[in-house]
């Protein structure tokens, strides 16, 4: 598996952030966040948290998944082993994800141990995504409705929908997700 390489996320920021002629104070004003962080940031200095760069990528009107995944490369066949890996271990999770760059489609496995919740994270995504349950029972709030899925059960999650993922079970659950990116 490739896990992501979190040293390049702060490269990427930088250069999304001068791509769009914002200057880190005013990234700063956007996120919440001080100059010092931001810049500690941008160069490697700190390690970002999942919340500190949901709230970067809205800020530069991208989402985390722009930050997180590699250079575009194309691919025609990505064995399991080639997956971009990234590991929540607060969140107790981890997302594979399948980009094989030759359009702005991405797939991904979530898996999601027992007891797992999004404390604190509301996702809001500027595209709407699809999430087919695999394997497991999957507690999913999306803006102020909560749904159980099952095994096989999916569900369409409008662009700009505040949502969380649980698992409240104890068995893994594991998820699909299907969205296009918005660049």
């Amino acid at each position: 598996m490739n896990y992501i390489n979190l040293d390049g996320i702060g490269e990427k920021i930088s250069r999304l952030r001068k791509e769009q002629g914002v200057t880190i104070r005013e990234l700063s004003e956007y996120t919440g966040y001080s100059v010092g962080f931001l810049s500690n940031l941008e160069t490697g200095k700190n390690s970002p948290t999942v919340e500190s760069l949901q709230r970067v990528a809205e800020a530069l009107r991208t989402d985390i998944i722009e930050i997180l995944t590699k250079e575009k490369q194309h691919h025609t066949v990505i064995r399991k082993n080639e997956r971009s890996v990234f590991d929540h271990p607060r969140y107790k999770m981890t997302i594979e994800t399948l980009d094989f760059g030759y359009d702005k489609q991405i797939y991904e496995f979530i898996t999601i141990d027992p007891g797992a919740e999004e404390k604190g994270i509301v996702s809001r995504h500027l595209f709407p995504e699809v999430c087919t349950v695999i394997e497991g029972v999957l507690t999913i709030e999306v803006e102020d409705s909560v749904y159980t899925l099952e095994e096989g059960d999916s569900i369409y999650i409008p662009e700009k929908s505040a949502h969380r993922i649980y698992n409240l079970g104890d068995k893994k659950v594991v998820t699909y997700w299907v969205f296009q990116k918005t660049k």
